[in-house]
């Protein structure tokens, strides 16, 4: 039997709730890994184990098995032909929230430069799913805020639910290397995830020393013990997160404050309540009980970017779910999230993710039609997370 023909039939087996071995799901995973995409096997094993669990009714891939359930023939599985339709059916289906329906979810994917020059955007649409990304070789630039980032071997990132970002090739890297893990934060570590700023949901750390070899190494045995057939392996894997963020704790910079003023928090809460609507600097300042010019400073100290900068990052980040999942036309969702001048909207769009409001809708939906890219993943970290 053809690696094609094992691998349909294993992800069918797999979709019909049937048992699958693990010497299938290891050829499964090896045929996944040859596509042109950054997933590696390991990945593909997480989300296997996933598609164990009864799929959502508003997964994508829900209609699959009744679908081809008539075709699949019991003991037979399918011919080439069907094996090669089932798995164009599959692949433009790929549900990736299923990867981070688990508490914690972890794995490693690649990049090559070719893969980052063209493009992508991640929209974050979870309200409870972190992410930690931690470089491991080459590099990426992340766009978010109208601001770039590097992303470095001593790198660590940090994103919270409702990110918006945009990856391109770091000048002198060939290739982007990292490990990731997904999870939904324990109420214990909410403190312990204060990291400085980058925009409004995206911190990020420089690891150095001594810290760093561990914190690489804490992700390599959260992805193993993950994947590995233990009684204890829920329990071992919350501690060894939670190892890892305390690991990441230690390489705050000296004197960094990660509790915020409680005065910035009525000034976020205030932007939060009426980001979509017009108001002033002192607007925000009188809600504070601060005087603008020492808003704008304690705000940028504490938040990584300005007042308005905070403002148009929530709005940004909501025209991108709109342009996600509405039919509103690019116009009427500029007039939904603040901006009544349709130009001005596109423009600053583009500043904040890096591409026009109309690429990011095409480029939605061409993820949805079964493109591969991280960004499946990475809603990790891909993201969905």
């Amino acid at each position: 039997m053809s690696e094609q023909r094992d691998a349909a039939n294993t992800l069918f087996r797999l979709l019909d709730g049937q048992p699958v071995d693990s010497a299938s799901l290891d050829r499964a995973s090896r045929w996944f890994e040859a596509l042109d995409t950054p997933l590696d096997r390991r990945s593909f094993r997480a989300y296997a184990e996933a598609l164990r669990r009864p799929l959502p009714a508003d997964s994508p891939l829900a209609p699959l098995a009744p679908r081809w359930r008539r075709v699949w023939r019991q003991g037979a599985g399918f011919s080439a032909a069907d094996a090669d339709a089932f798995l164009q059916d599959y692949l433009s289906h790929l549900d990736p929230n299923l990867l981070f329906r688990a508490p914690i979810t972890a794995g490693y994917a690649r990049w090559h430069r070719a893969d980052l020059k063209r493009g992508f955007a991640y929209g974050s649409q979870s309200e409870q799913g972190w992410s930690m990304l931690c470089c491991e070789g080459g590099g990426a630039s992340l766009r978010a805020a109208g601001r770039s980032l590097a992303l470095r071997p001593d790198t660590v990132l940090l994103v919270a639910p409702g990110a918006l970002y945009h990856l391109q090739p770091l000048a002198g890297a060939n290739e982007w290397r990292y490990d990731w893990v997904v999870f939904q934060p324990d109420s214990r570590w909410r403190d312990w995830l204060r990291w400085p700023e980058f925009s409004s949901q995206i911190s990020a750390l420089r690891i150095h020393g001594n810290h760093a070899g561990k914190i690489r190494g804490l992700f390599h045995e959260l992805e193993h013990c993950l994947h590995a057939e233990d009684a204890l392996r829920e329990e071992l894997s919350h501690n060894l997160l939670e190892q890892l963020i305390l690991r990441c704790r230690a390489c705050l910079p000296a004197g960094y404050q990660s509790q915020r003023d409680a005065r910035i928090e009525r000034a976020r809460e205030f932007i939060q309540a009426h980001y979509t609507h017009p108001f002033s600097l002192d607007d925000v300042a009188q809600a504070a009980s601060l005087s603008p010019s020492r808003l704008s400073g304690l705000f940028r100290e504490q938040c990584g970017l300005s007042v308005l900068g905070y403002r148009d990052e929530l709005r940004m980040a909501h025209a991108a779910r709109l342009l996600h999942d509405s039919a509103l036309g690019i116009a009427d969702i500029g007039a939904e999230v603040g901006y009544p001048d349709p130009a001005y909207f596109s423009r600053t769009f583009s500043r904040h993710v890096g591409m026009s409001p109309r690429r990011y809708q095409q480029g939605e939906s061409q993820q949805g039609e079964g493109q591969q890219g991280e960004g499946q993943q990475d809603k990790s970290g891909v993201n969905s997370s």
